[in-house]
């Protein structure tokens, strides 16, 4: 990689001086447009959504669940929330790891559901029905997301 390109289009500049400055949220904008276009061209070219296929740039899968964690629930914690609002995550009773290191800190509740060769049991005992018929409010509220390997 050269230190500078010589290139000034910021969607087409490779280059160590670019790499290594401070950029937007979205990420180095040449692998962002590069990544970006190669999803819509190669990996959903007819996806229904104006404007195609949207991404997002993250460091590794752990690095992305801790970010869509951060997301979409708020953070609890027993010493000032009270229990009525703590959040849950149903997952699988055998899952990776990296998903509930990443929940655990933010307070969320986790809850395993039963599985069998095909994943997650919708119904039957430790099944995704009877989990949410039968839950327990002292534990908090009832789960609103879902982790789940497909």
């Amino acid at each position: 990689m050269p230190h500078f390109s010589g290139n000034s289009d910021p969607l087409h500049t490779i280059d160590l001086a670019t790499a290594l400055q401070y950029g937007t949220a979205q990420g180095y904008p040449s692998l962002y447009y590069f990544i970006r276009q190669f999803t819509l061209e190669n990996l959903h070219p007819t996806i229904p959504y104006k404007g195609g296929a949207e991404i997002i740039l993250t460091c590794g899968s752990t690095d992305g669940f801790s970010k869509t964690i951060q997301a979409l629930s708020n953070e609890w914690s027993e010493d000032w929330n009270p229990i009525d609002e703590r959040p849950g995550l149903l997952v699988e009773e055998f899952c990776y790891m990296n998903a509930i290191q990443a929940a655990r800190p933010r307070g969320l509740g986790i809850v395993p559901v039963a599985i069998d060769d095909e994943g997650m049991l919708v119904s039957g005992k430790g099944g995704l029905e009877d989990v949410l018929e039968n839950w327990d409010f002292s534990k908090g509220r009832r789960p609103h997301l879902m982790y789940t390997v497909t």
